[in-house]
């Protein structure tokens, strides 16, 4: 039963109070009200870390392709490859270059 503009709710001795009817006025819905939230809750996550890995997987490709493309380096494989500087030395300036 309901009156004025306060939601009372009076059933078999249950007294609910700013609640309005349906809001587990029965108490059979208990903590089953909660899952849609949480199968909403758990696929944005799921959508967030694709994201994620989808973005590092790609800065990943763009800079081993710069790398590719570093001219210091073009330069540096030029030089061994017309035997000007050995494996060592190609070694050690390839790691300078690559700090």
């Amino acid at each position: 039963m309901m009156y004025g503009g306060s939601n009372v709710i009076r059933g078999g001795g249950n007294i609910m109070h700013g609640f309005g009817p349906g809001f587990m006025a029965s108490g059979s819905h208990g903590w089953f009200g909660l899952i849609p939230f949480a199968c909403q809750l758990i696929f944005m996550l799921v959508i967030i870390i694709l994201a994620v890995i989808v973005l590092k997987r790609h800065g990943k490709k763009v800079r081993a392709i710069h790398k590719q493309n570093d001219p210091a380096l073009l330069i540096l494989r030029e030089r061994y490859a017309q035997g000007e500087i050995d494996t060592e030395e190609f070694n050690r300036r390839k790691q300078d270059l690559a700090i």
